[in-house]
């Protein structure tokens, strides 16, 4: 659906239908700005708040996609955190010459000569990305803030602290971010060889 453009602000209750009720919602699962919602819907920021007080439906329209968006976030968040395992689909390779094997017309398996009605072979290959240190820091200080805090100095509160403005310092209160790395890598690894055992 494209952009909705002309809406008059006199006719919110006919403009937003079910249909467009989807539509906010699929746009805020996307991580759309109310700016960017309102120029999608082709009415200015000020009627989107307005319409947000006004209709029950829409603020639920705009709240249930968000949430979604939200979570899909703290997902991502917690497993560049941790450590996690992805999926990758890689083209099957002679092991000798690097070429990739391709299934011809006839159904052999055979080296890519480029020849019409190849198919291209794939297979399933596990690629393990280590924790990410900047991710634990902001996962730590953000949901265990009474065992680790960020001091962030500016140029109005950065005096007499010694460091120079906009330096973000990080108090640790805890084992300390080594300790935390190991003991991640060592859960992650835990449910990396459980995922694997659970291909197998």
């Amino acid at each position: 659906m494209g952009s909705a453009r002309g809406v008059k602000k006199g006719f919110m209750q006919d403009y937003l239908t079910e249909e467009i009720l989807t539509y906010v919602t699929a746009l805020k699962r996307k991580g759309v700005t109310d700016e960017e919602l309102a120029k999608a819907l082709g009415i200015s920021k000020q009627t989107l708040y307005n319409w947000k007080n006004k209709s029950q439906e829409f603020r639920f329209a705009i709240r249930d996609g968000k949430m979604v968006a939200d979570a899909q976030v703290e997902n991502a968040l917690f497993l560049s955190a941790i450590g996690h395992t992805k999926k990758v689909k890689t083209v099957l390779k002679d092991k000798t010459s690097g070429i990739p094997l391709v299934k011809n017309r006839d159904g052999e398996i055979t080296l890519m000569k480029g020849e019409e009605g190849e198919e291209m072979l794939y297979y399933t290959d596990f690629l393990y990305l280590k924790p990410d240190v900047k991710a634990m820091i902001f996962y730590l200080t953000n949901r265990c803030f009474k065992d680790w805090k960020m001091n962030r100095q500016n140029k109005e509160d950065g005096e007499g602290s010694g460091l120079p403005a906009g330096v973000v310092e990080v108090v640790v209160r805890n084992e300390g971010l080594e300790e935390l790395e190991r003991k991640a890598i060592e859960e992650a690894r835990k449910k990396d060889e459980e995922a694997s055992k659970g291909e197998s």
